[in-house]
């Protein structure tokens, strides 16, 4: 495992750093975001279940996640094998699964995507974002009424 850090900044959060073993590769990038491809994932204790994705290349991107489980127990994405093939997983369980969450002033309107879900192989550190074709789920799904 390589202790190198990645060092980078965020307009929000300033000099951040992560070990390059815990930095997050999409291959493909995240839908609308393709050039960007490496993320570190931080925990804000005063904000969980909540947690931070942000790009070690792009000081202005950044995205709120959650695990759609935590709100939504019943949320079953339909995954392929080849999804978990893609992130060299060998067991489902390595797995972690989030969900963009969007933000708004009123929290009335704070909504998780439902229909693109993050997988992120937690040994190896690969990821990707699906693009559901599900009618079940949509990409702004108000958080609050789930509760």
């Amino acid at each position: 495992m390589s202790k190198e850090i990645i060092r980078f900044k965020n307009f929000r959060f300033g000099e951040k750093k992560v070990s390059r073993n815990e930095a997050i590769i999409f291959s493909d990038g995240l839908l609308g975001f393709e050039k960007n491809k490496a993320f570190a994932l931080f925990e804000d204790p005063e904000n969980l279940p909540f947690q931070w994705l942000l790009s070690t290349e792009n000081s202005k991107l950044g995205f709120v996640l959650i695990n759609p489980l935590f709100i939504w127990p019943n949320y079953d994405p339909k995954i392929s094998c080849q999804d978990i093939r893609t992130l060299e997983a060998s067991k489902p369980e390595d797995i972690l699964m989030f969900s963009i969450v969007t933000l708004a002033d009123d929290p009335k309107e704070v909504t998780a995507n439902l229909s693109g879900p993050i997988l992120i192989n937690e040994n190896n550190r690969k990821a990707k974002q699906l693009a559901l074709i599900d009618d079940r789920y949509v990409t702004k799904h108000k958080i609050l009424d789930a509760l």
